[in-house]
């Protein structure tokens, strides 16, 4: 039975809550899933659902932080940067005023960027946003969701990939950006089109309004009783070599690594082994994760069985190394 410590809900911007997350989990063969929304902790009514949860899925929650860059790359924001906090107490007051100023300040970023995808030709409003994120945490996923909803915005991104066309045949850096997103489901157009630092129309994305560098950022994790983890480490690569990434293990600056999440992206499968190499190399904590949004992406990771089969045990030795408390799990009759 495999086990997953990164998955979104609806608190963030996944597409299931709390209850289904352990419901699809289970169907797939995941006996433990942790909790790590975007900058979101559990509230009273979720905590309440997972303490009444009786089925067979071990829980534990956690939060994913989005983290500033280190001091000595200048520490200002980046979207690409996130630590994972595993075994988190939900009612830490530092942590919670984090997400609650993080939440307001992704709100005011939203609303800056759907007036520059107005400016662009998309038709997007800051309600069709809060829609669906249910008016509570509002991240890219959801702008992305309500720009493919309106059926207007079609031609307008088919004339944006006929444009990245053009551009690709004279521009080698276009063009690899081009054949990635030839390579990804329509879904992702937005983002590689106008919704990431690197995206081919510039001026409509807004880097994160609020941050903590990332020093502050474990920081934050370990004082709400946390094990740290930087997550999808190929989003980050561009800044934080390998190199980097050794020394900060080799320093305690983070606790472990995670090897793999999104299989199904080529650039996650390419850092795959260098990350596992570096992990045996230092003897850092090893984890992996679906970094679920939504039932389709379970499915996915399940179906590659021999990636499952490297998630076995990873909980139990991160248990074994850091000796977190359980309280928030439901881990009393331990992992079996």
């Amino acid at each position: 039975m495999y086990e997953s410590l990164h998955n979104h809900t609806i608190t963030s911007d996944g597409s299931q809550t709390y209850l289904e997350v352990l419901e699809t989990a289970h169907e797939f063969g995941f006996k433990v899933v942790a909790f790590t929304d975007h900058d979101a902790l559990p509230d009273e009514a979720g905590l309440k659902a997972l303490a009444y949860y009786d089925g067979p899925v071990k829980w534990l929650l956690g939060c994913e932080i989005s983290s500033g860059l280190p001091k000595e790359l200048g520490g200002g924001p980046t979207g690409s940067l996130h630590v994972l906090g595993l075994f988190t107490d939900p009612d830490n007051e530092a942590l919670r005023e984090h997400c609650r100023r993080a939440q307001e300040a992704r709100t005011e970023r939203m609303e800056q960027m759907v007036a520059n995808l107005q400016r662009v030709g998309l038709t997007i409003s800051v309600k069709d946003c809060l829609a669906q994120s249910g008016g509570e945490s509002v991240g890219r996923l959801h702008i992305a969701t309500a720009i493919l909803a309106n059926e207007e915005n079609g031609p307008v991104i088919d004339q944006m990939v006929a444009d990245m066309a053009e551009a690709a045949k004279s521009d080698p850096a276009v063009a690899m950006h081009y054949m990635r997103l030839m390579e990804r489901d329509r879904t992702d157009y937005p983002f590689q089109l106008f919704l990431s630092q690197d995206s081919f129309i510039q001026g409509v994305y807004v880097d994160y309004l609020y941050n903590v560098d990332f020093d502050d950022s474990v920081k934050l994790i370990r004082d709400a009783g946390g094990v740290a983890v930087i997550a999808h480490w190929f989003t980050i690569a561009n800044s934080i070599d390998l190199a980097m990434l050794e020394g900060m293990l080799k320093d305690g600056r983070i606790d472990g690594i995670e090897i793999m999440g999104k299989p199904n992206n080529g650039d996650a499968q390419k850092a795959a082994p260098k990350l596992r190499e570096l992990a045996a190399k230092t003897g850092c904590l090893a984890t992996y994760g679906v970094d679920g949004h939504s039932f389709g992406q379970m499915r996915t990771f399940s179906s590659d069985r021999n990636l499952c089969d490297e998630t076995i045990g990873q909980t139990q030795d991160l248990i074994k190394r850091f000796k977190p408390d359980l309280g928030w799990t439901n881990f009393e009759d331990g992992l079996k």
